[in-house]
C-alpha cells in the first residue's frame, strides 16, 4: 500500500503521532511506501522518519504556505500515486478534502482532526461556522479518524454520518520504563509537557503551584508557537514565572524521556483536548497524570487508578489535588497508567485500527 501523510503544522502532538505511526506502519507492512508532507520548518519534528520519505513545504499559516501545501499535494499525488491520503488536523482537512475530490480516479481519503476546531475556547459564532465546515466536508472523505469516543461523539453531534467515523486511540512505541521516583524527603517533582498556549492550561498550573515553593518544583518542556498566541491571560499577558519553575523550552524525545524519569507526577491541565498525547507519554514512563476531565483526557486517565481529574480552570482544585496525592499513590498509579498503556495504548493497536480504516469499503 502506497500511503501519504500530509500535515500542516506538526509543532507538538501531531509531530509525535507521525513520529510514531509511520515507522510502525512501515515494520507491520514492509512493501508499503510511505511519504510523509509537513512544513519545512518542522522536519526535525520527525526523528524516526527517514528523511527520503519526506516531503518539505514552505509552511508558515499563511495564504502563500497553504497554496504551497495544495500544489505539494497535487504534485505528490500526481507523482507518487498513494493508495491513501491521510490528511491530519485542520487546515490539512480543510486543504485536502475539496482539493482531492476534483478530476477522476482518486486515492481513498483519511482524515484526522487530532482535536476538533469546533471545541475550542472560542466565540460562538466561530465554532458554528467551523462545525459546518466539517460536516460539509465530511462527504469527501472515505473514513473520519476519531482520536478518542469523545471525539467521534462530538464528530456525530454535528451531523457526520455514525458509518463515515471510526475511533482510533492514539497510541506509542514502548521504551524502556525507567524507576520508580524517589519521592520522599524533598519537594514534589512536577512536569508539563505541550504549548504554552490557551488550550493546554499552563496559566492554571503557573497560578496553582505559585505558592508552593519549598514544597514543588516545576519543569516545562514547551513554548510558544507562532500564530498561537502563546500563553495569555484575559488580558492578554504571560504568567511570570516564579523561582521553583525551570522552563526548558521544546526538547526531542531523548530530553523528554529523560524528564519523566526526574518526574514524579506529569500534569496535563487542558482546557480542552480531543484525546492527550502526553498523558499516554506519562502512562508509558510509569508516571502518575493530573489532568483535567475535558475532551478525551477520561478516557486515558483512569481517575483514582492512573492519576486524578480535575474540573478545568480551577486553580484551587489542580493545587489541593497535586498536594493531595500520598507518595505511596505515586508509585501506584505510575504502574497501573504503565498497565493501561499495554492494555490499551500501544503503536501497534493505533495502526492495526488505521490500516482497518484504510481498508474499509475499498
Amino acid at each position: 500500500m502506497r500511503v501519504l501523510h500530509v500535515a500542516e503544522s506538526i509543532k507538538g502532538g501531531c509531530g509525535t503521532y507521525l513520529d510514531q505511526v509511520v515507522p510502525q506502519q512501515m515494520q507491520a507492512d514492509p512493501g508499503a511506501t510511505i511519504r510523509v508532507i509537513v512544513p519545512d520548518a518542522h522536519v526535525d519534528q520527525l526523528k524516526r522518519v527517514p528523511p527520503a520519505q519526506i516531503v518539505p513545504f514552505a509552511g508558515s499559516r499563511s495564504l502563500g504556505a497553504f497554496a504551497d501545501l495544495a500544489r505539494t499535494v497535487r504534485r505528490e499525488v500526481t507523482t507518487f500515486r498513494p493508495d491513501v491520503v491521510h490528511l491530519h488536523s485542520t487546515f490539512a482537512g480543510l486543504i485536502g478534502r475539496p482539493l482531492l475530490a476534483v478530476g477522476g480516479k482518486r486515492p481513498r481519503v483519511i482524515y484526522c482532526a487530532h482535536g476538533w476546531a469546533f471545541d475550542m475556547d472560542r466565540s460562538g459564532w466561530k465554532l458554528k461556522a467551523v462545525a459546518l465546515a466539517e460536516r460539509a466536508l465530511a462527504r469527501f472523505a472515505d473514513r473520519i479518524v476519531a482520536i478518542s469516543d469523545y471525539e467521534r461523539q462530538r464528530g456525530l453531534d454535528i451531523g457526520i454520518a455514525p458509518a463515515r467515523i471510526v475511533r482510533v486511540w492514539n497510541g506509542l512505541a514502548d521504551q524502556a520504563l525507567p524507576p520508580p521516583p524517589p519521592v520522599p524527603g524533598r519537594p514534589r517533582r512536577l512536569l508539563f509537557i505541550g504549548r504554552l498556549d490557551r488550550q493546554k492550561g499552563y496559566d492554571v498550573l503557573i497560578d496553582a503551584i505559585a505558592p508552593l515553593a519549598g514544597e514543588v518544583e516545576l519543569r516545562v518542556v514547551g513554548a510558544s508557537v507562532v500564530g498561537d498566541g502563546g500563553v495569555v491571560r484575559d488580558g492578554g499577558s504571560s504568567p511570570a514565572l516564579p523561582g521553583h519553575v525551570t522552563a526548558l523550552g521544546w526538547q526531542g524525545p531523548d530530553r523528554i524521556a529523560q524528564e519523566l524519569a526526574w518526574a514524579d507526577l506529569v500534569v496535563v491541565p487542558s482546557r480542552w483536548e480531543g484525546f492527550g498525547l502526553v498523558a499516554l507519554e506519562a502512562m508509558r514512563a510509569g508516571r502518575a497524570v493530573v489532568a483535567t476531565h475535558v475532551g478525551g483526557l477520561p478516557e486515558v486517565v483512569a481517575d483514582g487508578e492512573t492519576g486524578r481529574l480535575v474540573a478545568p480552570d480551577d486553580v484551587d482544585a489542580l493545587r489541593a489535588v497535586l498536594m493531595a496525592i500520598t507518595d505511596d499513590e505515586l508509585v501506584r498509579m505510575g504502574r497501573a497508567g504503565r498497565e493501561r498503556f499495554e492494555r490499551f495504548f500501544t503503536i501497534e493497536r493505533t495502526v492495526e485500527g488505521l490500516d482497518a480504516a484504510y481498508r474499509a469499503g475499498a
